[in-house]
C-alpha cells in the first residue's frame, strides 16, 4: 500500500509553471557583444514571434529537481496498519494532600507508587510510558519515555503536595496524548472513585481506574478567620476556627493557638461523628503570626494546622490635597471617626509650598481629582476619582449612576468587609486597568463594567485608585458603604507593606500587592505584580526585588480535601478501547529518499551548468 502522510504538498506541483516560465523568459534575452550599433540600428523592427518550448538538458533536471523536493514535502510512505510497535500507558497519578493519608500498610500515595511500579513491569520493553501528576491542576512529571530507569527515577522524586485535587483535567490530558498513540491505554492511581473524578462515564469507558484507600478517621481544621474591621479597636478584632470530624465515630481533641510562638488559648473540644464546630478564640492579646493547631493523632496531618496574620491597628495620618472645602469637612467628619486619627488639608498651591513629599512620608497622601506628574518621595496614595486620561490612574470617561457589582472577597484590602452590592455612585470614573494594579473592586453603568478600585504598589509604595468621590455628608446612610469602603482602603495603604504577609489556602493563586517576587520551595510566584501559589502548607518567605522579603502563610483549609474517607478501594478495568488516532505502525517513510535523489540532481544540475555556461 502507498500513500501520502502530508498530500497537501502536492499543491506545490504549481511551482512547476513558475520553473517553465522563468526558462523562456531567460531564453527570449541574451547578451551578445558587437563592434558597432549602426546596422543594427537601421534594421527595421519586427514583431517579437512566439517561440517554441523546446526543453533541454538543464531543464530536464531542475524539472526533476523540484519533482523531487515536491515528493519528499508530501511525505509518501509504503506498507500498511502493523502491529511492530508496543502499546504504551499513560499514567495520571493523584498527588494531592489526601494522598498523604496513612493506611494500614502505608500512606497512599505509597501505595499507589508500589501499584504503579507493577503496571509498568507488565509492560513490554518497548512500551512508553507517561506520567501526569493531578493535584490542583495537571503537570506533566514525565513525557513519553521508555527508558524504564528514568521512570523509576521519576516516580522516587514525586511526592504528593499540600493542595486540593482536581482531577479531570489531568485525564483529559493523558486522554490526549494517548489517543496519539495506537493501542495506548490510560491508567489513573487516585484515592478517589471515579464518580468523584468530574467526567462524564462516557470519557472514563477507556480508562483503568485503580482506586486507593479506606480509612476515614479524620480531625480537619476547615476555616480560619481574623475579622479584623478598618481602624478597630484591639478589642474589636475577633477570631474564628472552624473544626470538623469527618470520621464514622465521635472524637475528642485540644484546640490551641499561639501568637508570634506565644501561647494564647486552648480548648477541649468533643466532635460527634461527620460534624462541625466553630469556635471563637476571642480578641487576640496582639498583632502578629497566629497559628491555630488541632491535637491528636489522625489519618492526615496536614490539615491539623493552620496559619494567619493578626494585623496591627496604625495610627492613619492623612495628608488630603483638594481644593474642595466641602469634602475637607467630609473628610474631617471621617477621619474623626478613627481611634488616633490625624488629617491635615492643603489645596495643589498649599501642597507646591511645602518642601516636598519626602517631608510626609508615612503619611497615606489623598489626592481628589488630581494625579501629579512626579510623587517619587510620597509614602502611601489615594486617588479620588482621578481625571480621565493620566498615566497613573488611567480612566477613559466620566460615567453617570455606577453600582458596583463584583469584588475580590479574599483581597487583602477587603479584609473585614461583607457584600459590598449596596455601594452606588451618581457619578465616577471609568478606571482602566494599569500594569502596576489590580482591580478588587468592579462596578458597572449603562455602559461597560469597569475597574472601581485599583490597588497594588509602585516603586515600593502603595497606591490605591478609587473612581468615585467621597459623598460630602459621609454619616448619610445612603454614603455608608462608600465610606467604609472608603476607610478600608485607607487602612490598606497606612499598614507597612513590607510587615503584612500573604495570607493564602493551598492551590488557590493569589495576585498580590508589590514586586515581583522568586519562587521558592512549596510556593510559586510569577509576574509583576506577582501572583503567589502555595502548593506547601506552612511558614515560607519569599525574595522580592531590591531585597523587600514577603512572608507567605499557607494553609490547606478545603473540607473536599480532608473528607479522606472512602468507600474503599479497588480496581476498574476499562470497558472500552480509548479513541486514538489512525495507526501508522508499518509504515516505511519514503521522504528520504526523495530528498537524497533531490540532493544527487542538484549536484548534477551544477556540473552541468558549468560545462554549457
Amino acid at each position: 500500500m502507498l500513500g501520502l502522510a502530508n498530500p497537501l504538498g502536492l499543491l506545490t506541483l504549481a511551482s512547476v509553471a513558475v520553473l517553465i516560465v522563468l526558462t523562456q523568459l531567460r531564453r527570449r534575452s541574451h547578451v551578445s557583444t558587437v563592434s558597432s550599433l549602426i546596422l543594427w540600428k537601421q534594421l527595421p523592427e519586427r514583431p517579437l514571434e512566439r517561440q517554441r518550448f523546446r526543453p533541454d538538458l538543464l531543464f530536464v533536471l531542475r524539472l526533476l529537481l523540484l519533482l523531487a523536493l515536491v515528493g519528499g514535502y508530501a511525505l509518501p510512505w509504503i506498507g500498511g496498519p502493523g502491529g511492530d510497535a508496543a502499546s504504551g500507558l499513560a499514567i495520571v497519578l493523584d498527588v494531592s494532600a489526601s494522598m498523604q493519608v496513612r493506611e494500614a500498610a502505608g500512606s497512599r500515595f505509597a501505595l499507589a507508587r508500589r501499584r504503579l511500579d507493577e503496571l509498568v513491569g507488565g509492560l513490554p520493553s518497548a512500551a512508553p510510558v507517561m506520567i501526569v501528576a493531578a493535584a490542583d491542576r495537571p503537570r506533566v512529571a514525565l513525557r513519553w519515555t521508555t527508558d524504564r530507569g528514568r521512570i523509576t527515577e521519576r516516580l522516587a522524586a514525586l511526592e504528593p503536595l499540600d493542595t486540593p485535587t482536581d482531577l479531570a483535567p489531568a485525564v483529559e490530558l493523558a486522554l490526549g496524548e494517548a489517543a496519539r498513540r495506537p493501542g495506548a491505554g490510560v491508567a489513573v492511581l487516585t484515592d478517589l472513585p471515579p464518580s468523584a473524578g468530574g467526567l462524564a462515564p462516557a470519557r472514563l469507558a477507556g480508562v483503568d481506574w485503580i482506586a486507593i484507600g479506606r480509612r476515614d478517621d479524620n480531625l480537619a481544621i476547615t476555616d480560619l478567620a481574623v475579622d479584623a474591621p478598618p481602624f478597630a479597636e484591639p478589642a474589636d478584632v475577633h477570631v474564628e476556627v472552624e473544626v470538623r470530624n469527618f470520621g464514622s465515630a465521635s472524637r475528642a481533641t485540644t484546640l490551641e493557638a499561639t501568637l508570634d510562638g506565644s501561647p494564647w488559648t486552648r480548648q477541649a473540644l468533643g466532635l460527634a461523628a461527620h460534624a462541625g464546630r466553630r469556635v471563637s478564640l476571642g480578641a487576640p492579646p496582639a498583632s502578629g503570626l497566629l497559628r491555630v493547631r488541632i491535637a491528636g493523632n489522625d489519618a492526615l496531618p496536614v490539615d491539623d494546622e493552620a496559619v494567619a496574620w493578626v494585623p496591627s491597628q496604625p495610627p492613619l495620618d492623612v495628608l488630603l490635597v483638594t481644593e474642595s472645602d466641602a469634602l475637607g469637612a467630609a473628610f474631617r467628619t471621617l477621619v474623626a471617626t478613627v481611634p488616633r486619627g490625624h488629617l491635615e488639608v492643603v489645596n495643589h498651591a498649599g501642597l507646591a509650598e511645602r518642601a516636598g513629599l519626602e517631608s510626609v512620608d508615612g503619611v497615606v497622601t489623598v489626592f481628589d481629582h488630581q494625579v501629579p506628574a512626579s510623587i517619587d518621595g510620597a509614602g502611601s496614595v489615594l486617588y479620588l476619582a482621578p481625571p480621565p486620561g493620566n498615566p497613573v490612574c488611567p480612566g477613559a470617561r466620566m460615567v453617570e449612576d455606577a453600582s458596583v457589582v463584583d469584588w475580590e472577597p479574599d483581597d487583602p484590602v477587603l479584609q473585614g468587609f461583607g457584600s459590598l452590592a449596596a455601594v452606588e455612585v451618581a457619578r465616577a470614573t471609568q478606571l482602566l486597568l494599569p500594569e502596576w494594579g489590580t482591580a478588587a473592586v468592579t462596578a458597572a453603568s449603562r455602559r461597560a463594567a469597569f475597574p472601581f478600585l485599583v490597588v497594588g504598589e509602585r516603586a515600593g509604595r502603595r497606591r490605591a485608585c478609587l473612581g468615585a468621590e467621597l459623598p460630602v455628608q459621609p454619616s448619610s446612610s445612603d454614603a455608608m458603604p462608600l465610606v467604609l469602603l472608603t476607610l478600608g482602603t485607607l487602612r490598606w495603604l497606612a499598614e507597612p507593606a513590607a510587615e503584612t504577609p500573604i495570607t493564602l489556602a493551598t492551590g488557590v493563586p493569589v495576585r498580590a500587592a508589590g514586586a515581583a517576587l522568586r519562587s521558592a520551595d512549596g510556593v510559586r510566584a510569577s509576574g509583576d505584580p506577582p501572583v503567589v501559589l502555595a502548593e506547601r502548607a506552612g511558614i515560607h518567605r519569599l525574595e522580592g526585588a531590591g531585597g523587600a522579603d514577603r512572608l507567605v502563610l499557607a494553609s490547606l483549609l478545603s473540607a473536599d480535601e480532608s473528607d479522606v474517607g472512602r468507600d474503599g478501594g479497588g480496581e476498574r478495568p476499562a470497558t472500552a478501547a480509548p479513541a486514538s488516532a489512525p495507526s501508522t505502525s508499518g509504515r516505511r517513510d519514503l521522504s528520504w529518499w526523495f530528498y537524497v535523489a533531490a540532493a544527487a540532481l542538484l549536484a548534477l544540475e551544477w556540473a552541468v551548468w558549468g560545462l554549457v555556461g
